[in-house]
């Protein structure tokens, strides 16, 4: 059967995405007939293209012309060929867009092979073609990102062990992708004989579906015997029918640079601890015996001079002593060991602590210390009162050092959120001193503003260092006004909420009125260190006995009983933790322990709690610190025998 004009035409009209089109041989490439449908097409009409008003030629794409016209001028050529196949191109529609075609085109010849037509059908493949190339740009993409970020890939089907590794995979360990072999083994042979197990064991469960991903870093041979540390993840992306594993794919990174320097950041940090905590404890020890003989000598019978002099010792050495916390306090927030404890706290007895505090540095220097709370400030607010008192401290110990003439002022204030209870404490700090000329560098560690500041004025740097991390830790804000030579102020920030009056439970106001008479043992091997707390307990009315070193202390404690123990954890031959294991197994009344050190780490702290201790209390120490430790060692006594009559 043979088809008509009419046929075709019905034909080419049944869809707008293919139309027919005849080209007769001219410059242009004139259109001599085209299917109705063109229009739905490319938006021109059959009248448009047969009238000639619409040259074909003018629509092709700049960029494919030159390709579609060599194409043509090729075939007609080539007296032996009967059509030409086009690669995908555009043409312009009638609103201005561009559409892609594929166009198959026959030619039709006269006897001399001549052409005198072309004639086939356009495709509209614009939306297979997006596809197509987004396809394309999403895997040029992806080839650019494994090339920037030095990623092996692989791919390996569970079932047949059968496993695929790319060209960066290999290089990473000294293969061209041929000597690596195809089979998994060539992966596990080069696994780390401490790593082999635990990284199979993680390929397993995701393989078996318990976890939703693979990840394992461990470390795999190079060629040359040495092994890279590696960050390997991966996914089941296909599974059978019956749900096995039939492709695992995944991507390799070397991390053998970051591990190495992490490493390396724990060994130093591992040594900067241990050079801190030697550090603590030798300056520790001999500041213990200046604090705490100063602490004893001013209660006794001293003449006016005499009381000045102690007093001038207690101030050098709480200021030593305060940079020496401040060194451990800034390590421990880098290491993340810094804690916030919040409690219930009477703000108007931290603000009237400060003004005691601050009161005779500011008579001393001729300064106007005004330190306030404002009326709308709850009384009792959840803070922790030791942390606020470090900030303001540090801030208003700064405020007096750089003002020479003038006036430091402390306001407390109080900005309530939506509920009544919670909202924010609001602290300024305000001089009239040097001011500050650049207000970011004085945040950094051991750095100083210096304009305006003499040598007289300089200290070691740590003190807003120190306000940053723990404003910080209290998700609170600091920031700082200032005009050099006008002054500067600090304003601090720090969320919390309100409590009822009764809710108050601080240790800190209780008074030594309920404290008993008690029968102490102080173990110390410093001769120094067992004067100034015998001392410091016999000002307190409390029992003691000395005890030279461990030994001596198990023979007392089995000669007579001891309510409290005040026990050194570093001495020789047997030291504080072995003795208080030792004590804690003898069939005796146990006593209170508290650890003395001069150690202020916390895994000290927690060495001694896991020993047996009780309590734990840092060199240097003063008499108050003794006394809140004998009041807790009398509640605990008094629980232990109660608990013992039921």
């Amino acid at each position: 059967m043979k088809l008509s004009e009419i046929d075709i035409t019905r034909l080419f009209s049944v869809g707008s995405k293919m139309s027919l089109m005849v080209w007769a041989d001219g410059p242009n490439w004139p259109v001599s007939y085209t299917s109705p449908n063109v229009v739905e097409l490319i938006g021109y009409s059959k009248e448009d293209f047969e009238s000639q008003r619409v040259d074909y030629k003018r629509l092709v794409h700049p960029d494919d012309y030159d390709r579609i016209r060599a194409e043509a001028a090729d075939a007609v050529a080539d007296l032996t060929r009967e059509s030409v196949n086009h690669s995908d191109y555009r043409i312009r529609h009638a609103d201005g867009h561009w559409v892609w075609v594929s166009d198959t085109t026959l030619i039709d010849r006269y006897e001399d092979g001549s052409r005198r037509n072309m004639f086939g059908y356009l495709i509209d493949i614009t939306e297979r073609k997006s596809l197509e190339l987004a396809l394309e740009l999403e895997r040029n993409r992806l080839k650019l990102l494994l090339d920037a970020t030095r990623l092996g890939t692989w791919e390996w089907n569970p079932q047949s062990g059968q496993v695929l590794f790319n060209e960066r995979w290999a290089q990473m360990f000294g293969y061209s992708t041929a000597e690596l072999g195809d089979h998994v083994d060539s992966w596990s042979s080069r696994l780390h004989p401490d790593d082999y197990d635990r990284v199979w064991e993680l390929v397993r469960a995701h393989r078996d579906g318990e976890t939703p991903f693979y990840e394992s870093m461990h470390r795999l041979r190079h060629r040359d015997g040495h092994y890279l540390y590696v960050l390997d993840r991966g996914k089941v992306i296909e599974r059978d029918s019956s749900g096995k594993a039939t492709r695992f794919a995944g991507t390799l990174t070397d991390i053998s640079a970051q591990k190495h320097s992490e490493m390396e950041a724990r060994r130093a940090a591992h040594a900067k601890s241990v050079f801190l905590a030697n550090m603590s404890h030798e300056i520790r020890t001999p500041l213990h015996g200046i604090l705490g003989i100063a602490s004893v000598l001013k209660d006794t019978d001293l003449d006016a001079n005499q009381r000045n002099l102690v007093a001038t010792i207690k101030e050098s050495g709480g200021y030593l002593l305060n940079t020496l916390n401040d060194v451990l306090d800034l390590t421990r927030a880098e290491e993340g060991q810094l804690r916030i404890h919040r409690g219930r706290s009477d703000v108007v007895a931290i603000f009237d602590h400060l003004q005691t505090l601050f009161a005779q540095t500011a008579v001393t220097k001729d300064i106007k210390l005004s330190i306030r709370v404002n009326t709308e400030v709850p009384k009792i607010l959840l803070l922790d009162k030791a942390r606020v008192l470090q900030v303001l401290s540090n801030l208003i110990n700064n405020a007096i050092k750089f003002t020479e003439n003038g006036e430091v002022e402390v306001v407390a204030g109080w900005q309530k959120d939506n509920n009544h209870k919670k909202g924010e404490l609001v602290v300024t700090v305000k001089d009239s001193g040097v001011g500050i000329e650049d207000t970011r560098r004085i945040w950094q560690l051991f750095e100083q503003e210096r304009s305006g500041i003499d040598q007289a004025q300089s200290g070691t740097g740590l003190g807003l260092a120190i306000v940053r991390h723990l404003v910080q830790l209290m998700n609170g804000t600091v920031r700082v006004d200032s005009r050099l030579g006008e002054g500067s102020t600090f304003t601090v920030t720090l969320p919390s909420s309100a409590m009822a009056e009764n809710e108050l439970a601080d240790p800190t106001f209780v008074g030594l009125e309920r404290l008993p008479p008690m029968r102490c043992l102080v173990v110390d091997d410093n001769s120094v260190n067992r004067l100034i707390i015998s001392e410091m307990l016999k000002t307190l009315q409390q029992q003691c006995e000395l005890a030279n070193n461990a030994t001596e202390a198990l023979e007392l404690l089995q000669q007579r009983p001891f309510d409290v123990v005040f026990m050194d954890i570093h001495m020789p031959e047997l030291d504080g933790l072995q003795a208080t294991k030792m004590i804690r197994d003898m069939p005796l009344k146990q006593p209170y322990i508290v650890a003395l050190t001069a150690n202020a780490f916390v895994e000290t702290k927690t060495q001694a709690l896991r020993a047996g201790m009780d309590n734990y209390v840092t060199k240097p120490f003063v008499r108050e610190d003794i006394a809140r430790i004998l009041i807790q060692a009398a509640d605990a006594l008094d629980a232990n025998q109660q608990k013992g009559d039921q």
